[in-house]
């Protein structure tokens, strides 16, 4: 049963939000499992390092991470392959806006996966206006099981590549993951 749900999340993610990028030639794929992300030390939520909120630069392929109005941890990430701001499922953009961190949870696919609160009753008024469905399952996560080990780092952050989503590299998640709560506020913008 709980293979059953990892498999019907990762199928949502896919269609939801998040791609992947090209594999390298010669390299094969694969697929994480629950142990790989729950029975590492940073599972565990860390209060010394609790972050208030998180800012991603579009324009600087940047995540700041915010503790008592100071940055204290800054990443480099890929973004949704299409320049903009997400209007519609499908669009390939990143969105912009406010937004709340939804769940954190392991992922067949990316690794780790926090859920952000893409749409929100901005990013749903406008759709409404416009008559699209503004799409849904917008993540944070990290990178696909060719590249768990990093060796390709500096290809998949050179490339924005998901179809909506925030990728980072899993150290990178790995630090987040113990610095965030679901709720944390997250603000992206341009």
């Amino acid at each position: 049963m709980r293979r059953r749900g990892y498999i019907l999340l990762g199928v949502g993610l896919l269609i939801g939000g998040c791609g992947s990028p090209q594999v390298p030639t010669g390299v094969t794929g694969g697929s994480y499992t629950p142990e790989d992300c729950q029975n590492k030390p940073d599972a565990i939520f860390d209060p010394t390092r609790a972050a208030d909120k998180l800012v991603v630069d579009k324009s600087e392929h940047k995540m700041y991470v915010y503790k008592d109005g100071k940055v204290i941890k800054t990443f480099r990430v890929s973004l949704g392959s299409r320049p903009g701001k997400k209007i519609q499922q499908g669009d390939l953009k990143t969105p912009e806006g406010t937004y709340k961190i939804l769940d954190k949870r392991c992922h067949p696919v990316k690794y780790r996966a926090m859920t952000i609160s893409y749409p929100n009753a901005e990013d749903r008024a406008r759709a409404k206006k416009l008559g699209v469905n503004p799409g849904s399952l917008i993540t944070i996560h990290g990178q696909p099981h060719w590249n768990a080990d990093g060796h390709g780092d500096e290809y998949t952050l050179a490339h924005d590549w998901t179809n909506g989503c925030i990728a980072l590299t899993n150290k990178d998640l790995d630090w987040l993951w113990g610095s965030v709560r679901v709720g944390t506020p997250i603000t992206i913008h341009e």
